[in-house]
């Protein structure tokens, strides 16, 4: 009797490794060289130069993209995309439009690893020095984000960084609307704007996000300017709003922005993307 469930011991042990050994096989990627040979592994980054990759024995190695002709994933693979456990919310603050006599916030949501779209809010009037008038209005811009390392180096490419990191490009379009007392004369204006920002994140922690700027806009818009004592006439449009100058219908935007990153991806929609 003890023979037999050290047989039984033995045969379901074997068969468990057995198992778990097709398993591991039918679960790994294949990255196959331009010389023909094939590896079987877990692949867990794709970088811009080369591939990281764990071997059956889960043995860390690394190779050169220019060595590879194609990579194979499996149909269930430890998949280096996997969003799920990113937050993919923030809230930003524009540190330099106080600067500028404004106060400017933000709310970005990323849509997928790729993209994402914004809202800008702005208030002016809102500042941390003195300035000679008293200004009043505020404004609103709406962007769609796209991370440019994604379209660079082709769908494929995989990173382990956070869906709010890196460099992108968003177009923008934007309206704003100001009234500016001073002495003896009152300013009021309004624009709608067109253009394209660059931009570059850093999320730390997957908590703290910080972004520096910079685009160039083209804006069409009315001013009425009144003086106490001549007619109202209407003057050239040039503004300083916040993050946004503009000047002979041409508008340039630079800012940097700190913000609180949270929330996250449903879990059973994680849209990927390659």
């Amino acid at each position: 009797m003890g023979k037999s469930i050290l047989k039984r011991t033995i045969c379901t042990m074997l068969l468990m490794s057995t198992m778990v050994g097709m398993q591991s096989l039918i679960a790994q990627d294949k990255i196959i060289s331009k010389k023909g040979d094939e590896t079987l592994c877990t692949i867990t980054r794709i970088t811009d130069t080369h591939i990281e990759y764990l071997d059956p024995q889960d043995e860390f190695y690394k190779i050169e993209k220019k060595y590879i002709k194609e990579v194979e994933f499996s149909e269930n693979p430890r998949n280096p995309t996997d969003h799920s456990n990113n937050t993919s919310k923030v809230t930003k603050f524009n540190l330099l439009s106080l600067l500028n006599n404004s106060l400017q916030f933000s709310y970005e949501k990323a849509l997928d690893p790729i993209s994402s779209i914004e809202i800008t809010f702005k208030v002016f009037g809102v500042s941390i020095q003195d300035f000679p008038e008293e200004k009043k209005g505020g404004g609103i811009d709406l962007g769609y984000r796209f991370r440019l390392g994604d379209f660079i180096n082709g769908d494929r490419k995989i990173e382990n960084s956070h869906v709010l990191d890196g460099i992108g490009i968003k177009p923008t379009v934007g309206a704003c609307y100001a009234q500016i007392d001073i002495e003896n004369a009152q300013e009021k204006y309004y624009y709608v704007h067109i253009g394209t920002v660059i931009n570059y994140q850093v999320v730390f922690k997957n908590r703290i996000l910080f972004e520096g700027y910079g685009g160039i806009h083209i804006y069409k818009g009315k001013n009425k300017i009144d003086f106490s004592n001549t007619p109202t006439r209407t003057g050239v449009l040039d503004f300083e709003d916040g993050d946004l100058n503009g000047s002979d219908n041409i508008a340039f935007s630079l800012g940097i922005k700190m913000g609180y990153v949270f929330g996250g991806f449903d879990r059973d929609a994680r849209l990927l993307r390659w």
